[in-house]
């Protein structure tokens, strides 16, 4: 009986967050859509119009461009950097979990005045340009790369590998790229694609420290709001939707192959 009960809710609860989406959909694909509860017609034109516009390719390249690049780094930067400490320094892992708090708990408009105030001028202006959206999507992706890679490196008898590997002749170094990374590639990858899509999402520490110097897909979407089609707009967030539950899908359907091995 109270699973029933809890199927029950699940269904309500999947139907409220779901009927916008399901409205925002039919809404792209009708021709005319007022005074009564269906379309007049259906039409996919407003999906040709997004594909033939330039600003919204464009909107698109650049923050797939910006995402990406900037996971690379923070991949780069970050897995070693847990190897490092989980193997070399424990005590400092503490430290790690502080700095993740730290990134939960600061409000993203905070941090944006205080990179302003910092970066806005002086030797270090970089308020306006791609290098202060590095870092800022560092930030917010260490929480979630941190959480991931971490877990992922748990899971081995890390010290075990590499101590073997040590008495067989082979360096700490060589070790970890050979021995360490092809058995945690698969948990990055997770960790990268769902960061990927909060990245992709992001619009307010966007908007605040580049505003139009660089249009993402959000500032794009917000950017025609108002002078555009209900028709069109509705097409560019159904395409927007769908590429994060693609990305999303993705992510899980790696974790569930991960588990399952």
């Amino acid at each position: 009986m109270n699973n029933k009960k809890h199927e029950i809710i699940a269904v309500i609860i999947l139907f409220l967050l779901f009927t916008p989406v399901v409205g925002t959909f039919l809404y792209s694909l009708s021709t005319k859509w007022s005074g009564s509860i269906f379309p007049d017609g259906l039409t996919i034109r407003w999906y040709f119009e997004i594909m033939k516009s330039p600003f919204l390719v464009k909107a698109l390249l650049r923050t797939v461009f910006i995402c990406f690049f900037s996971l690379g780094f923070i991949v780069i930067i970050m897995v070693p950097s847990i190897f490092i400490t989980s193997y070399y320094f424990p005590k400092l892992e503490k430290l790690m979990e502080f700095l993740v708090l730290i990134c939960f708990s600061v409000p993203g408009a905070v941090s944006v005045v205080g990179l302003m105030k910092i970066y806005s001028g002086g030797i270090l202006k970089l308020t306006g340009t791609l290098y202060i959206l590095l870092g800022v999507y560092f930030v917010l992706a260490f929480p979630f790369m941190y959480r991931g890679i971490k877990n992922n490196m748990n899971g081995l008898p890390m010290r075990e590998i590499i101590e073997s590997a040590n008495i067989l002749g082979v360096s700490t170094t060589k070790a970890f790229v050979k021995l360490i990374i092809p058995n945690i590639k698969k948990g990055i990858m997770v960790s990268v694609l769902l960061t990927f899509s909060i990245l992709f999402g992001e619009f307010l520490l966007v908007n605040m420290l580049v505003g139009g110097k660089y249009q993402t897909m959000q500032m794009y979407i917000n950017s025609i709001r108002t002078g555009t089609s209900g028709h069109f707009s509705s097409a560019v967030v159904t395409v927007y939707f769908l590429m994060i539950f693609i990305i999303t899908f993705l992510a899980f359907g790696l974790n569930k192959e991960k588990g399952d091995k």
